[in-house]
Parts: structure tokens; sequence; C-alpha cells
């Protein structure tokens, strides 16, 4: 099943505010929360965790990476529970130190209120991103206990970033895996979403595509169930191999400039999708990272990826 909408996905767990940006709520003994979308949001959010949990706050809220629809309302949440504990990685913890990285969240969370403004949206919390500090650095393959009878396990999956923490449930079988297995971008066409390094990314998804996932929990828009949380996991390694050899195509084409490039992957990826989608800004931010990472591999003396596979988009 393929779950678009917000809401209980199964018992206890659930998808809390706008699914295009959502925060992932397991509530039990020890409720967890996993990211923290945009700042915007963030009273959107609080709406729907009270209305889950009533008066009872989350013990945990973990993050997957350190970008600015993932940590943007995170100093909100630690304000309106105070003994909450916020997990991330050691390089979360890193980057979140960094001066010139909180402005560019900060500005990141801006425009993407701009957007949201321009698609409807109202009644948006008004103040800037403030930063936040994690209370807990998880080593790779840390298993944390919500309550007795649930665990979480905190696993490495770099590629789209190098501080990137998937985290699995394995008692409920729930993958929260974010981009590190790329993002449906509502039409069933899986954005490849590395950022830092290729054979990385598609090292880790190979590692996630070895786990019995029943739940899988992607960035953006989208939730998978049972077969349809497997498909998707191959489809996004059919995926990447296909957006590599485009960007390789039009690099050679246009010489290896990097703006020109950018510009005719957005016309075929970004501009043809109706919003709400991911804004333009931080999706140009994004491309350009990715087709300089693919124009320096391409100088390396490596095999280009596997042949592409049709897909459907």
């Amino acid at each position: 099943m393929r779950i678009t909408g917000s809401g209980k996905i199964t018992d206890n767990f659930y998808v809390v505010g706008d699914p295009g940006v959502p925060v992932y709520l397991m509530d039990g003994e020890s409720p967890a929360l996993f990211d923290s979308g945009f700042t915007a949001l963030a009273q959107v959010y609080e709406q729907h965790i009270k209305e889950i949990m009533g008066n009872h706050a989350p013990v945990y809220l973990f993050l997957t990476h350190a970008h600015f629809d993932h940590v943007g309302s995170a100093s909100y949440f630690k304000k309106l529970w105070p003994e909450m504990k916020i997990a991330g990685s050691p390089r979360a913890q890193e980057t979140l130190a960094r001066p010139r990285v909180l402005q560019l969240i900060r500005r990141l969370n801006r425009e993407a209120a701009g957007a949201l403004l321009s698609w409807g949206r109202e009644a948006l919390y008004e103040a800037p991103f403030q930063a936040c500090n994690l209370d807990m650095i998880l080593a790779p393959g840390q298993e944390v206990q919500l309550g007795a009878s649930r665990t979480v396990k905190a696993i490495p999956t770099p590629g789209h970033t190098w501080d990137f923490m998937s985290y699995w449930l394995p008692d409920e079988k729930i993958l929260i895996a974010s981009e590190a297995v790329g993002c449906d971008d509502g039409s069933g066409y899986i954005m490849t979403e590395f950022l830092v390094d290729y054979d990385t990314y598609i090292g880790s998804l190979q590692e996630l595509s070895k786990l019995d996932i029943q739940i899988l929990c992607p960035g953006h828009r989208c939730v998978f169930t049972g077969p349809d949380a497997k498909s998707y996991m191959r489809r996004s390694l059919e995926q990447a191999a296909i957006y590599v050899h485009m960007v390789e195509r039009l690099l050679n084409e246009e010489g290896g400039d990097i703006e020109r490039t950018v510009a005719r992957v957005k016309v075929v990826e970004w501009e043809p999708k109706p919003t709400p989608k991911q804004p333009e800004p931080a999706y140009v931010l994004n491309t350009r990272a990715r087709v300089t990472h693919i124009r320096e591999r391409m100088k390396k003396p490596v095999k280009s990826g596997p042949a592409p596979v049709e897909v459907s988009r």
C-alpha cells in the first residue's frame, strides 16, 4: 500500500502534520518522534501530536540528518517538552554547531514558509528557526529502548549526507529512512537523493534493502507498506542508476558546465511536477550538489553505474 496522507499507519505509529514534510510518531510507553520538519509547520505538528498523545510528552526526538526540512521544529519541540532528548549522529551534532550551516537552515526555512503561503497554507508559525543541540549522540548500531517491549536501532546510512542515520524498529519492522532511500515525488517517480557520494548512497540503500521491511518511511509525501515497501527499495536502486546516466549524458552535452546541466535536469525533474513540491531554492541547491559530484565521479577511473532499467514515472 502507498499511503499519501497523515494520520495513523498502524498501531501506535503515525504520520504527523503535512505528509509532504512529515514528522513520524511512535506512541506508547516511551513515545518517540522522528525528524521535525519545517519551522513554519511547528504548531501544526504540535496540534497533531497533542491530539494523539494528550498530555503525554515525547521522550525522544530522533533526527535523521541536519537538513532544514528535518530539524526545522526541533528547538520548538524542545521548548514544549524540555525533558525530551534529541538524538542523532556525531556528525549531525558537528553540523548543527556551524554558524554558516545554521544561517543556511534559517534561510531555507524562511523560504519554505513563503512557498507554503503561495500554496495556500495559512496560520504558519512565524518565528525563525532556532539552533538546537543533541542530548544523545548515537553510535553506529546503537539500540535505544522505547519502553519494555520496543527498541529502535540507529543505522548509519551516508550518501545523502555524511551525518545520516536511519532508524529501524525491528518489532514492528518499520524503517524510517528519509532521503537515504530517495523520495517518491507523488507521481511514482523516485527522486535520487545522494548529495555527497553516489556510491556510498547506493551502498547504504543496498544494506537497507536487506531488512524485512513492512513499513517504509521515506523523507516526504508517502509511506509504503507490505510488498510495496520492498518494491520501492528495488525501484529506488534502479532509478538511481537511470539518474546518474542521465546527468552524465547532459554533462557531456553541456561540456561539463554545472549550471547549464542543473537547468536541464530541473526542466525534466522539477518543473513538470505539481505543487506542493520541494521549494525551488532547495531543489536547485541539492541538484547542483548532485551534478557536481557526478562530474567529479566521471573523472575517476571507475565504471559507471549499471545500465538503465525502465521504471514507470
